[in-house]
């Protein structure tokens, strides 16, 4: 087996998340790990057990003995630190959303295709076995079609106050949502059509986000695909702290209605009240992640999730946004 070197940009929450992760993969080792923050990049080293820290991106990638990198930075800075990496001849694997911008995803396909390296974006959930079964029952007709695949969430604004700006973060539209929008994509197999949404900020001038241009926090979306499927989403970034309003994640279909728990189970239920679960689901979903990015570059495969996907996520968020601000429906198609 190819042993493979592994680099983290980022030594925050993500970044450790990654070394955790690539720590548990056959045949990787981690070699080095950077931040700006020198403290940080030590403390995650001495963690994890990481040969080399670095404050730098280019002297982390210059490191001998690394072939893959995992870009765990701010979102702003996805497109600057991956260009790098590949252009440095290293195959990539970068936290989702894949930018904040189409054109810098763009650009970030486009080095791709120039270096002939790969380029994973991190969308995890596509490595539950949970959702592959959804999509399995989805596919054979469990509660027949269209259906209508519904989120309602609610959480205080986030500590990671960075990831609520317009031009750091994207707010939750950009960053949690495109998991769902990626993941009905797949599921439902057909490409979205036209996205609208209302939305408000909710934390616009609280004390904490001083400097922060924060970006729409708080929206009810919909998103029709071609199939006629429909994706919903009820959610907001912006309650106070203290605070949360956790909700349901369901399939709803004309035949019955798939309940969606934790990363672990689901739940179906027909007419008639008959139900049925399906559970113990492994949930380690950045294990088995970082496993299969490491396959894909061992055995030349395209990645579980590429830059195209993230492309086509993001083209949604962005929609969704746009719908916000216009009151308006927008044409994805």
């Amino acid at each position: 087996m190819r042993e493979l070197g592994i680099c983290v940009l980022g030594a925050g929450d993500m970044g450790n998340t990654h070394l955790a992760a690539w720590g548990k993969v056959e045949g990787a080792r981690l070699v080095a790990v950077a931040d700006v923050d020198e403290e940080r990049a030590r403390a995650a080293a001495g963690k994890h057990g990481v040969a080399s820290w670095f404050t730098d991106l280019g002297e982390a990638l210059g490191r001998e003995g690394v072939d893959v990198v995992s870009v765990c930075l701010p979102s702003c800075l996805h497109r600057e630190a991956t260009e790098a990496a590949l252009r440095a001849g290293k195959d990539v694997l970068c936290e989702k959303p894949i930018a904040l911008t189409i054109a810098d995803a763009e650009s970030m396909i486009a080095c791709r295709d120039q270096t002939g390296r790969k380029l994973g974006i991190a969308f995890c959930k596509r490595h539950l076995p949970q959702l592959r079964k959804l999509r399995e029952l989805i596919g054979e007709g469990a509660i027949g079609r269209p259906v209508m695949y519904r989120m309602i969430g609610g959480m205080e604004i986030r500590f990671k106050l960075w990831i609520m700006d317009r031009n750091k973060g994207g707010g939750p539209f950009v960053d949690l949502c495109c998991h769902y929008f990626d993941q009905w994509r797949w599921i439902l197999d057909s490409e979205a059509v036209r996205a609208m949404a209302m939305g408000m900020t909710f934390a616009q001038g609280a004390e904490e986000l001083r400097g922060v241009d924060v970006q729409t926090d708080t929206a009810t979306l919909c998103v029709q695909y071609a199939s006629g499927d429909v994706g919903a989403i009820s959610l907001s970034w912006g309650l106070p702290r203290g605070t949360s309003a956790p909700g349901a994640e369901q399939v709803l279909g004309p035949k019955g209605v798939i309940t969606v728990a934790g990363f672990n189970s689901l739940r179906l239920a027909r007419k008639g009240g008959e139900e049925e679960t399906f559970g113990d689901f492994e949930g380690n979903l950045y294990d088995r992640q970082a496993a299969a990015f490491a396959e894909a570059v061992r055995q030349d495969l395209p990645p579980t999730t590429g830059a195209e996907d993230g492309l086509a996520a993001l083209k949604v968020s962005l929609a969704t946004l746009e719908s916000v601000e216009t009151s308006q429906a927008v044409d994805l198609a």
